[in-house]
């Protein structure tokens, strides 16, 4: 007797991160600070410290302490994670049921959809404007017209950059009876930050992760903040242990360092702008229709023909994310930055 998979999955493509080696890596957002080389003797010390015959506190208690006393946050609020993606799933999963519309935009982090029909939800995108910007008028009205069970959009956006105000969010979740997931990933890097009052609402789930600014892509680590009602049903529905031992340790040794971590923000904002004002010199040049000022620690640029520049930085060793007609840059070390300046100039006026 054979077994045949389900239509569900039976025809899906696994993600396919960029692979080859390039000596500049600029596709996926990462940070190009390394704290495991900066404080490579206290990490060990911390995995020294773990009990590997045991399992890891279902809570994450210390951890959960040292990210509220970083984000003045109450500890009680928050829900640690395998990454950030592992919250939406349990999210999608258990708090929706199978059929339930979940609205989300275009553009926006593409594995918003994909969750949504892995776990069988009604999916509804809703696309932006031609200039990309997304109001709290455009949530709006599509709430209206698509009655989503709940919402699911990125502050600021991946991939575009923009932020949307404080003050857009909160009328967003203060007028919708849906669940609203919002994914601030990037706002460590703007300041119109919602956390301190996630917990006021109870139709509001805030989603952050240590892969971008605090350069701990490695250890998968992201959390949850909500209302006391969201977080039990939180703590009910996600899997025991869901976050190794390992990941604790480093996570609470980083989350002791504030002022490390304001300093590697302020670092990595530095390099997105000049990257940008670089950028803003190149876009004098034909074969550039657009660049959008940031808010994240990328820039977003639309090329005439995105395929041919994301072919030729390949030739230079560099690579970068290509969607559509934009590529999006992840800013680097000066030595990076000024590497795909480079290569951009030169690839440009050799076209034009």
């Amino acid at each position: 007797m054979t077994y045949e998979l389900n239509e569900k999955v039976r025809n899906l493509i696994p993600y396919d991160p960029v692979a080859g080696d390039y000596e500049v890596r600029l596709d996926a957002n990462e940070s190009f600070i390394d704290p495991g080389k900066l404080f490579r003797d206290e990490f060990m010390a911390a995995v020294a410290s773990v009990d590997f015959n045991r399992y890891p506190d279902p809570s994450a208690a210390e951890l959960r302490n040292k990210v509220g006393a970083f984000y003045g946050i109450n500890p009680e609020n928050i829900v640690a994670g395998n990454g950030s993606d592992e919250l939406i799933t349990v999210i999608l999963g258990a708090f929706l049921r199978p059929g339930d519309k979940l609205l989300t935009f275009s553009p926006d982090f593409s594995m918003y959809r994909f969750y949504g029909e892995v776990y069988e939800k009604t999916n509804i995108v809703a696309e932006k404007q031609e200039d990309l910007i997304l109001t709290a008028g455009d949530v709006i009205d599509a709430v209206r017209k698509n009655r989503p069970d709940a919402v699911l959009l990125s502050n600021p956006c991946s991939p575009t950059s923009f932020v949307m105000s404080r003050e857009d969010v909160l009328h967003i979740v203060e007028n919708t009876d849906a669940l609203i997931i919002l994914d601030e990933a990037y706002m460590d890097f703007s300041d119109q930050s919602i956390m301190k009052v996630a917990e006021k609402y109870d139709n509001l789930i805030l989603l952050k992760t240590c892969s971008k600014a605090l350069g701990l892509a490695a250890i998968r680590l992201g959390f949850a903040v909500s209302c006391p009602k969201i977080i039990q049903a939180l703590n009910s529905v996600r899997s025991p242990y869901n976050v190794n031992a390992l990941t604790q340790a480093i996570g609470t040794a980083i989350f002791s360092k504030p002022d490390y971590i304001r300093k590697a923000v302020d670092e990595i904002k530095k390099s997105r702008t000049c990257l940008y004002e670089r950028m803003l010199e190149l876009a004098k040049l034909p074969g550039v229709r657009s660049l959008i000022k940031p808010e994240t620690n990328f820039v977003f640029v639309e090329f005439e023909n995105a395929e041919f520049v994301y072919n030729e930085l390949k030739k230079h060793s560099i690579i970068v994310r290509k969607l559509g007609d934009y590529l999006r840059i992840t800013a680097g070390t000066q030595k990076e930055n000024d590497r795909v300046v480079q290569a951009l100039e030169e690839i440009l006026r050799s076209a034009g």
